[in-house]
């Protein structure tokens, strides 16, 4: 059954021998971690961290990212970190607390789910470290505010990534 699909980012819906019937309107979440390997090096940064919700989107975004980087070359990634699919209480501040392992990488790129992100947002504020980190978000924060609502101090800064969208008359 032909499929198309306005939304499916996963990279591995673009191998034709298992989804020979699929299409999409949006590119691969490939594509969004080598224009965030742009971004980091566009600022001049080397030395970085990731951040992923467990799951298909952030592992895969974040393979992407970290692939991507090693072709570019110049960056180093200070350390992996996942998140839980069902966090247990205190895990964001276990996250905050081991992405200050590393404190010099304040670099911090996000494939990350709208929760996790505010969840993690929340957690960098309650730890008093508004502002340490500078955040690169993929397309799941994009434009949206319910991540940062409350929370824009901690967010301020923050450069995300969103497909070209555009209207269509008619």
């Amino acid at each position: 059954i032909p499929q198309i699909s306005y939304a499916s980012t996963a990279p591995e819906l673009s191998d034709p021998g298992r989804y020979e019937f699929f299409s999409r309107v949006v590119p691969p979440d490939s594509y969004q971690a080598q224009a965030m390997v742009a971004v980091v090096r566009a600022l001049g940064w080397s030395y970085v961290s990731t951040l992923a919700s467990e799951g298909n989107y952030g592992e895969s975004g974040v393979e992407a990212f970290v692939q991507s980087s090693r072709e570019a070359g110049g960056l180093c990634i200070a350390q992996s970190i996942k998140i839980p699919r069902e966090p247990k209480p205190g895990e964001f501040a276990k996250v905050i607390g081991r992405l200050m392992e590393t404190s010099t990488a304040r670099g911090v790129v996000l494939f990350a789910n709208e929760d996790d992100i505010r969840r993690v947002l929340q957690a960098a504020t309650v730890a008093n470290l508004s502002g340490h980190f500078s955040w690169v978000g993929s397309d799941s924060w994009g434009a949206k505010m319910a991540p940062v609502q409350g929370l824009e101090e901690a967010a301020d800064g923050a450069i995300t990534i969103l497909p070209k969208r555009a209207s269509v008359p008619g």
